[in-house]
């Protein structure tokens, strides 16, 4: 059974539940009041639960940018709910809502999905400033692959986009979020609030041609499927090989599977230091832990160099501040009751500190729970001559859309420490941490908050831009290790 029918189901039993006023209307009518009036509390739950516990809503913080963009995406949200008939429009609204804050941490996760969504029987991905068809149904009668699409229904494809993807899906201010949504411009999801297109130009071969589209339902698994192809979500791997006369590291993660590889680096380091060029891939990373990108570094540049260039990262540690909420402290509990059997004393005697720190700043009605220690970081030193690198070649970061968390990092330093970024531009993280989502009052859909910040660190890290951009398939490991080549060896791109 569809989705959709599930779910006018559930509408029209909880409808009885309803004043006598309600009732009276006609089954369609019941429906719309039920939708709308479940789309209300849910928006003023998830706004509630922002308010209560993400720490950028204490105005001492002086976040006013985030503030702003909470009021106003409030606003939106509750004005949209007034005219919601329908689940899609109900889960379209809450997508909005945290989509309009500007954080991929913030999010409305919804308890059911659209069984089969209709598409135009075409898929896009954005390569540069372009939108090209990657994807087509099988029987088209018009042949589009390799096609940019130029617009639809009058309007450019990138103006569509902006309405469609960046309120919805993404953070249209980051390029690389962009990327990743966008084979879903031409999939229609039932939202109300984006008008289905009905005719596109696209541009082939240089000449163009206007295409009515063919609409059709698609089984979600297929889509999905087809979906992650066109995104061109590229996977690094882990190892190291030889590249002409350099060597190409792949680090597809900051997680555990990433140690073999640095250590294979730290034993060898002497070949690296030797070397013409060192291209450090890490395509599809999305993040772990950035004490091995740190290591990479000290490897290849000298220890020295990178802690003059950096500064001392141990003197630069400070602890998270969370927000001293009620929900938060239960959140702190929480870890006590159902992690800690499997996380070990470390884990239990950092958790149990928190908590205590947490009832101490609740009872003295402070809104942070102050961190243990935060001390001031060591002021780099630029001075190449006072720690020169062993490394004397070109050293080259080869990142792509996926790029997020401690994988961020990695590209901050390895930038500051000299090297060339080359690829796809990286996401962004703010310095908020520490995601937490409830079950909104209906039950139709989750939405998380963060509850503590990072002092002492910019409120956003990322969109990094390459040097050198690739707008072709960067899942495409031999065009791109070609193309690279030619970048670290000065030849003709």
């Amino acid at each position: 059974m569809f989705v959709q029918r599930t779910l006018a189901a559930i509408a029209l039993g909880i409808v009885a539940l309803l004043p006598i006023s309600a009732r009276a209307a006609s089954g369609a009518s019941q429906e719309a009041t039920f939708w709308r009036a479940v789309a209300g509390q849910d928006v003023e739950a998830a706004y509630q639960l922002i308010i209560d516990n993400h720490p950028a809503a204490v105005a001492a913080l002086g976040d006013t940018a985030f503030t702003t963009a909470l009021e106003a995406a409030h606003r939106q949200a509750a004005q949209r709910a007034v005219s919601v008939v329908d689940y899609a429009g109900y889960s379209a609204t809450l997508a909005g809502f945290a989509d309009a804050l500007g954080d991929k941490h913030i999010w409305s996760r919804p308890t059911y999905v659209l069984d089969r969504p209709a598409w135009a029987g075409v898929l896009t991905s954005k390569r540069g400033n372009r939108w090209i068809v990657t994807d087509q149904v099988e029987d088209a009668p018009t042949a589009l692959i390799g096609a940019e699409l130029v617009g639809c229904d009058g309007m450019p494809a990138e103006a569509m986009a902006k309405r469609s993807l960046g309120q919805f899906r993404v953070d249209w201010s980051v390029g690389a979020q962009q990327i990743q949504a966008s084979p879903w411009l031409l999939v229609d999801d039932h939202n109300p609030f984006v008008p289905r297109p009905r005719s596109c130009i696209f541009s082939l071969a240089g000449r163009t041609q206007t295409v009515d589209l063919r609409w059709s339902l698609i089984h979600r698994e297929d889509l999905l499927e087809r979906i992650k192809r066109a995104s061109g979500s590229a996977a690094a791997g882990f190892g190291i090989h030889k590249v002409g006369a350099g060597f190409w590291i792949s680090l597809g993660s900051l997680l555990d599977a990433a140690a073999p590889v640095v250590q294979n680096v730290e034993r060898r380091s002497g070949e690296f230091r030797s070397a013409p060029f060192v291209v450090l891939d890490v395509r599809g990373n999305g993040g772990g832990s950035s004490i091995y990108g740190s290591r990479i570094a000290e490897a290849i540049l000298g220890k020295a160099y990178v802690k003059a260039m950096l500064g001392d990262d141990a003197a630069q540690e400070c602890d998270d501040v969370w927000r001293a909420s009620p929900d938060n402290i239960a959140q702190l509990q929480s870890y006590l009751t159902e992690l800690a059997p499997t996380r070990g004393a470390e884990f239990v005697r950092i958790v149990t500190r928190l908590l205590a720190n947490a009832k101490a700043a609740r009872a003295a009605d402070r809104p942070w729970i102050i961190p243990d220690h935060c001390t001031s970081p060591t002021t780099p030193s630029r001075s190449a001559i006072a720690a020169p690198s062993p490394f004397k070649g070109k050293l080259l970061l080869l990142t792509d859309n996926r790029c997020f968390s401690s994988c961020l990092a990695l590209t901050h330093d390895f930038r500051q420490l000299g090297a060339i970024q080359i690829g796809q531009t990286t996401d962004a993280n703010t310095h908020y941490s520490e995601v937490c989502e409830i079950l909104l009052p209906s039950g139709l859909s989750y939405f998380s908050t963060l509850q503590a910040f990072a002092p002492g660190t910019p409120r956003q890290l990322g969109p990094f831009v390459p040097t050198y951009a690739f707008d072709g398939d960067i899942a495409d490991t031999p065009l791109v290790e070609k193309w690279a080549l030619g970048i670290a060896t000065d030849e003709k791109r």
